[in-house]
């Protein structure tokens, strides 16, 4: 099957495009909401003051004299010679500013803005003023132009830069919804997902290379899936299959051991300690082959406690016990599955007394099984608990089956197995376990 090509699918560019329209059009609307209720208030505000000062003013000075003796930067215009002899009504901006010179100042006076060709480039307004009728019958009217910090000149750009906010908001918000929330998601799933299988597979969502990635881990977890089931599989099917010959093999060394006496009574009886061994062996395959840890098989108990169980099932001379009251929460029975088969080890490969300690490390407990044997050489601890090296102790015997499962029990409860030279100069074997209940979890 050909995978798809790792780029932006037409749906991603739809729903982008969409993004920077709607960030553009929210942009656009903020900045006419922002303008209505922040800047129009203070240009009308300041509009108002100046038309009313200069148009009172002006109505002054003509009381006195002709308006063909007012200076000449002063236009006052009768009414035909206006750009549109009949004025338009006022626009919104001219009612709200004839409405706050009578409010404010007690102007009252038509208003109506120039119209091209214009008078000035910024714009301005002209003012009727209250002087009655000129000799041809004609009311004058007054210009004013527009001060630069009152003009709508930037207007055109303020709305480009707010839309070109909005879109880059949309921008952002596309990117937070079909990129860093999928790729945190699935981060954040991939770091729950622990050793336990079956593992849960992504969600595929987001962009197309983010649904790829998803696709192509999915098929890898998959594989993951496929490869522990088939391998739970044969262990167990082994395990199913060694179980017949193994115990007729057994009843037909017992009744050997019976029947025989002397050395080849000894030799029968050799021949049922390799037999039990191998039961072991085939024990400890089934072992492997379970089911990985569920959730409901871990329990708060007392680490303490449960080591002195444990302990309490060898001889007292050969196990020391240092530990403290810790309360942990873990599989007690894969515990005391782990640190039987360490013990044992010790005792066997080792050399007692074998030392059962534990220390705490922040959150994590530190489980240790010391023994004070020769230990073994420090460029095998690198590989173990791996396949053993030719100059390791009892190579022939041991293949470390026990450590395996030592190993997976700390991969179950997201810890580590870690083999190093105790200060006895024996073998230490390390659990490190995030299993510590904190005072929250006790509670």
């Amino acid at each position: 099957m050909t995978l798809p090509r790792a780029r932006l699918a037409g749906y991603d560019w739809g729903v982008l495009m969409v993004s920077l329209v709607l960030g553009g059009v929210a942009g656009y609307l903020g900045l006419l909401l922002g303008m209505r209720l922040l800047l129009e208030p203070r240009i009308v505000s300041e509009t108002a003051l100046r038309l009313s000062k200069y148009t009172v003013l002006v109505e002054e000075v003509l009381k006195q004299t002709d308006r063909v003796a007012l200076p000449s930067g002063v236009l006052v215009r009768p009414e035909n010679l206006l750009v549109q002899p009949k004025p338009s009504a006022p626009g919104r901006f001219e009612r709200l500013v004839q409405l706050a010179m009578v409010r404010e100042f007690g102007v009252n006076r038509r208003l109506q803005r120039d119209q091209p060709p214009l008078q000035d480039p910024w714009g301005g307004h002209w003012v009727q003023l209250n002087l009655g009728k000129d000799r041809a019958g004609q009311s004058l009217w007054l210009y004013q132009s527009e001060r630069l910090s009152n003009s709508i000149w930037y207007l055109p750009l303020l709305r480009i830069l707010a839309i070109a906010m909005g879109g880059l908001g949309g921008l952002v918000l596309f990117l937070r919804l079909k990129v860093e929330r999928p790729l945190s998601r699935m981060l954040n799933l991939l770091g729950e997902q622990g050793v336990a299988v079956p593992l849960r597979l992504l969600p595929e969502e987001g962009i197309a290379p983010i649904r790829l990635l998803s696709l192509r881990i999915n098929r890898l977890l998959e594989r993951i899936n496929n490869t522990a089931t088939a391998r739970r599989q044969l262990l167990h099917g082994l395990t199913h299959d060694l179980g017949g010959p193994h115990a007729r093999l057994m009843l037909r060394t017992e009744i050997l051991c019976e029947r025989l006496d002397g050395g080849n009574g000894e030799v029968a009886k050799a021949m049922a300690m390799d037999l039990e061994r191998l039961r072991s062996l085939t024990d400890q395959l089934a072992l492997l082959g379970e089911q990985e840890l569920p959730a409901e098989r871990r329990q708060a108990c007392a680490l303490d406690d449960l080591c002195g169980r444990i302990v309490a099932s060898h001889p007292c001379q050969l196990i020391r016990l240092g530990m403290p009251r810790l309360l942990v929460k873990l599989d007690p029975d894969g515990l005391e599955r782990a640190l039987n088969n360490l013990i044992d080890n010790a005792l066997e490969y080792g050399a007692p007394p074998v030392q059962l300690s534990a220390v705490r490390q922040g959150n994590q407990v530190l489980l240790r099984v010391d023994d004070h044997g020769a230990g073994i050489a420090t460029d095998t601890l690198l590989t173990m608990p791996g396949p053993s090296r030719s100059n390791d102790r009892q190579r022939q015997r041991h293949r470390g089956l026990g450590l395996a499962i030592v190993e997976r029990f700390c991969l179950d409860h997201q810890g580590r197995l870690a083999l190093l030279e105790a200060p006895s100069g024996g073998l230490r074997a390390e659990l490190r376990l995030p299993v510590l209940l904190s005072a929250q979890d006790q509670s």
